[in-house]
This record gives structure tokens, sequence and C-alpha cells, in this order.
């Protein structure tokens, strides 16, 4: 895989070669974003808020979201 950057790579970057080593390149990918409404009654804060956080806290961790 010589396309790929040379060095020491993300533990992203190391996932997704890794789907791309394995097989097929997938057309989608999917998150199941389970925990917001607990997090929010833990946290004492209206359940949109959970969810607003949760999608923020997914955002941070993916390339190109401009997080």
């Amino acid at each position: 895989m010589s396309w790929i950057k040379e060095g020491e790579l993300s533990l992203w970057e190391r996932f997704c070669a890794n789907i791309i080593k394995a097989g097929p390149m997938p057309k989608h990918i999917a998150f199941i974003m389970d925990g917001n409404r607990r997090y929010a009654k833990k946290c004492q804060v209206e359940r949109q808020e959970g969810h607003s956080q949760g999608f923020n806290k997914l955002a941070e961790g993916l390339p190109g979201t401009g997080s």
C-alpha cells in the first residue's frame, strides 16, 4: 500500500487502512448512537442536550468534519 503516507499512522488511519486491506470498500458506514439519554439523565440536562453532546463528541473523532 504505497499510497498510504509513510511513518506512524493514527488509530483512525490504521482502522481505515485495515478496512481497505480486508476487501471491497464499503459504500457507507453507520454509527449507533446509544447512551445519550442515560448520559443526559446522569448529568441532569435535557434529553436533547444529551443527544447534541453525543453528536458533537462523535464529530470530534471524524476526520473532515471541521471540528
